[in-house]
């Protein structure tokens, strides 16, 4: 159904123009590679980017699938020692990014660090390479299959397991052939953003040297100067990305599994050996990628930390600035933009929201060279101006970089609170002939307030934690958290790392209690039948 005028769906258009224009300046760029270029790329560069990014990519989401679905099943269908702590605490190390986690623990198998001196072996222990990627990368995004699969575990399938476990049917089978299929497509969506995740990550591959695109974008335009081969292996990762998305679309079909009623699923109670083995896997999760990783920023603190505390001032000044600013222009274009979805039900709505989504499946590199590619024209065009400065002194870029990368993060969360808002409501308000904008700001905006909130810090602690697009968009002078702590891994500068890391985690720590604690809540009134029509 329709009930805005076309103006409103005009303005959401023009976002949609404008998250695709780093993708199409790219695609249109193509045309003007250089064949020997290609060529070059294709013989020596494409091969080593595609099975390094493969093979991280694979690896990480099997120990993902593996660490997120195991933890997931023990929190959602056991009770057992501290399993109520737990069940917060593994969502945790989402809060840490992935090249911190990658230096902790690079630093802790060094020569003479604590874990050769603990097994008594006098060298280096090396993980700095593709397998060590694929463990580190998995302990930090493992959470997000946790995350899903612990809330559809636990709150979607209270009806099927009691029919299943009326019929006599060990609990092995019900998960292998009720359980799993029934989470299939939840578990899937988690593993596309692991999968997204992976592919964008920089810091981490780049560190340990492991080849993969989004290294090899970076480092061919910021060290190498060469922008007609990073703008190649971004079209090389694009087509990489869209097959990806393919896949998944192909996967999912029609298959939705939905009921009318809500059951928190029972849980049994462990005790003896089975209750100390699930203690100690979840445990080892939570010490391997949250403990262990906080406990050795604190114990790097204490090294100069006067002079690193002098030295992270302006960069997290200058983090929290453009991170707040660019929070609140997401969240609120977010809203707009959902607002005309729900308020014109129809195929064009579908579709934009659709292509603004697009942004959170392309990596900080491809964002940013898209973004340069542009300006590189805009600059040319405009040969009588110097057009960075025209927008900003450079920061318009920067912030227009972070608003195609994370829209999608925000149309996400005010979706999900969307989604508790009956359309009664919206029917109820058309009827009485009052205004949309009124609809928008009197009576959706009360009701939707708190997943707005929500959304800006989320987006916040995104925005503080990303490093590409802060690394290669940012105006010169200007430095993030991000950035600085990358300047200073790349310098062996390792102490100094801990204070603007400790800085990111402890803030990111925030939403993801938060969104554990509001998915909750949610789940806890759809039980007690307080969203029912």
């Amino acid at each position: 159904m329709k009930f805005l005028t076309k103006k409103w769906s005009v303005v959401a258009i023009f976002v949609c123009i404008l998250v695709l224009l780093p993708i199409f300046a790219i695609i249109l760029h193509v045309p003007f590679i250089d064949i020997n270029t290609l060529v070059h790329l294709s013989k020596n560069v494409l091969p080593r980017y595609i099975l390094g990014s493969t093979f991280i990519l694979f690896g990480t989401l099997l120990l993902c699938l593996v660490f997120g679905l195991l933890s997931a099943y023990l929190i959602a269908f056991y009770d057992f020692f501290a399993s109520r702590f737990f069940e917060w605490l593994l969502i945790l190390p989402l809060a840490i990014p992935s090249y911190v986690m990658g230096f902790i623990w690079v630093d802790l198998f060094e020569f003479g660090g604590v874990i050769p001196e603990l097994f008594g072996v006098d060298k280096r222990i090396d993980i700095m390479n593709p397998y060590g990627a694929i463990i580190i990368l998995s302990f930090a995004l493992y959470p997000y299959v946790y995350f899903f699969a612990k809330n559809t575990f636990s709150y979607g399938l209270g009806n099927i397991l009691l029919s299943a476990k009326s019929l006599k049917v060990s609990n092995l089978k019900i998960f292998f052939k009720i359980v799993l299929p029934f989470c299939r497509v939840g578990i899937v969506g988690a593993l596309l953003l692991v999968a997204m995740e992976t592919l964008s990550d920089y810091g981490l591959v780049a560190y340990f040297g492991v080849d993969t695109f989004s290294a090899g974008i970076f480092r061919t335009w910021g060290s190498g100067g060469d922008s007609t081969s990073a703008v190649a292996l971004s079209v090389g990762l694009l087509i990489f990305i869209a097959v990806l998305m393919l896949l998944e679309y192909y996967q999912r079909g029609n298959r939705a599994y939905t009921q009318n009623t809500f059951i928190q699923t029972p849980r049994d109670k462990l005790k003896g050996i089975k209750s100390f083995l699930a203690f100690l896997w979840c445990f080892s999760m939570v010490f391997v990628a949250f403990i262990v990783p906080i406990w050795w920023l604190l114990y790097w603190v204490k090294f100069d930390f006067l002079i690193n505390l002098d030295n992270a001032m302006l960069p997290a000044f200058y983090s929290f600035f453009v991170s707040i600013v660019s929070a609140i222009l997401i969240v609120c274009v977010s809203y707009y933009l959902c607002f005309v979805v729900r308020m014109n039900d129809n195929k064009l709505s579908k579709i934009i929201i659709w292509i603004t989504t697009l942004g959170y499946s392309l990596p900080g590199a491809v964002v940013a060279v898209g973004i340069l590619v542009i300006l590189g024209v805009l600059n040319y065009v405009l040969d009588f101006l110097s057009f960075e400065y025209a927008v900003g002194g450079g920061f318009l870029v920067l912030f227009f970089g972070y608003f195609v990368r994370f829209l999608a993060s925000g149309i996400f969360s005010v979706q999900s609170g969307y989604a508790r808002i009956l359309k009664n409501i919206d029917y109820a308000s058309l009827s009485l002939k009052v205004k949309p904008f009124c609809i928008f700001k009197n009576i959706h905006f009360p009701l939707i307030k708190n997943y707005l909130a929500l959304s800006i810090v989320i987006i916040c602690i995104d925005i503080l934690k990303e490093l590409p697009i802060s690394t290669i968009l940012s105006p010169s002078g200007f430095q993030t958290l991000s950035s600085l702590v990358f300047a200073y891994s790349e310098n062996e500068l390792i102490y100094n790392v801990s204070l603007p890391s400790l800085i990111i985690v402890l803030f990111g720590i925030i939403p993801v209690l938060l969104m554990n604690y509001l998915q909750n809540k949610n789940n806890q009134k759809e039980i007690n039948g307080d969203f029912k029509n």
